[in-house]
């Protein structure tokens, strides 16, 4: 069973590991998040059955400290796809950028 657990000043963050029953496909393994402190907590147990997937949200989540209120939404946009992406910028250097 997989549980990851982070805590942040505010926060816990917490990666778990589930099964689910699916009509198509059986026993089908799940990953989900939870966010709380002693005031609150959101939770969504079954975001995707990629692990790799939901440990990089669930590290995102962790280094911006997103707060419980906002973990569906976040979720939502993940899952449609609609989350910005990272873009690693190139080091700063004296060249200038190329002129198209």
């Amino acid at each position: 069973m997989v549980r990851i657990v982070r805590k942040s000043e505010s926060y816990i963050y917490t990666l778990s590991e589930s099964t689910v029953i699916s009509e198509d496909f059986g026993k089908v393994t799940v990953y989900g998040i939870s966010i709380s402190n002693k005031f609150q907590k959101a939770e969504v147990t079954d975001i995707s059955d990629d692990f790799n997937f939901v440990r990089s949200l669930f590290d995102l989540m962790v280094e911006g400290e997103l707060c419980p209120e906002h973990l569906e939404n976040v979720v939502e946009d993940f899952l449609s796809d609609g989350c910005p992406k990272i873009i690693s910028f190139p080091e700063k250097s004296d060249d200038p950028l190329p002129v198209a």
